[in-house]
């Protein structure tokens, strides 16, 4: 919210039909699909947590990197589709700033944001706590 506010301090009025970085489907792309892509992308992306930054095994080192990598590889895929937002609070915030200074309301697509990326990350660490194995002192990522 703080961001899409300080695009409107700076630019002004002007900036409000932008539509203040607010994620939204593109053209042609369908609410089921919208959502299958955040929910893959965040499910990309917190299986690359939990394996890189948040598993006792291993070192913390290169977390910021492999995160960082796969936040641009699931922009690169799924931007033009959805914005690649993979973070409910990431879609909240423009969306409330633009209801609030005229622009425009997008709240009905807001379901995708919010489900879709909760589903992919739930899923991620139910997957990761199966195959990881997070519990066994032994695995992957050990010194």
């Amino acid at each position: 919210s703080l961001g899409s506010f300080a695009v409107v301090a700076v630019w002004g009025a002007r900036a409000i039909p932008t539509g203040l970085a607010a994620t939204g489907m593109f053209d042609g792309v369908s609410y089921g699909q919208a959502m299958l892509c955040e929910g893959i992308g965040t499910f990309i992306l917190m299986l690359t947590i939990m394996g890189s930054a948040v598993d006792a095994r291993c070192r913390g080192g290169f977390a910021g990197l492999a995160i960082g990598l796969v936040v641009v590889a699931d922009i690169i895929v799924f931007g033009n589709v959805t914005g690649a937002s993979m973070n409910p609070a990431r879609t909240f915030g423009p969306y409330l700033v633009n209801v609030l200074t005229g622009g425009p309301n997008m709240w009905s697509q807001y379901p995708i944001y919010l489900i879709g990326p909760v589903g992919g990350a739930v899923l991620a660490a139910f997957v990761y706590d199966f195959i990881g194995d997070p519990r066994n002192a032994e695995g992957a990522c050990t010194e």
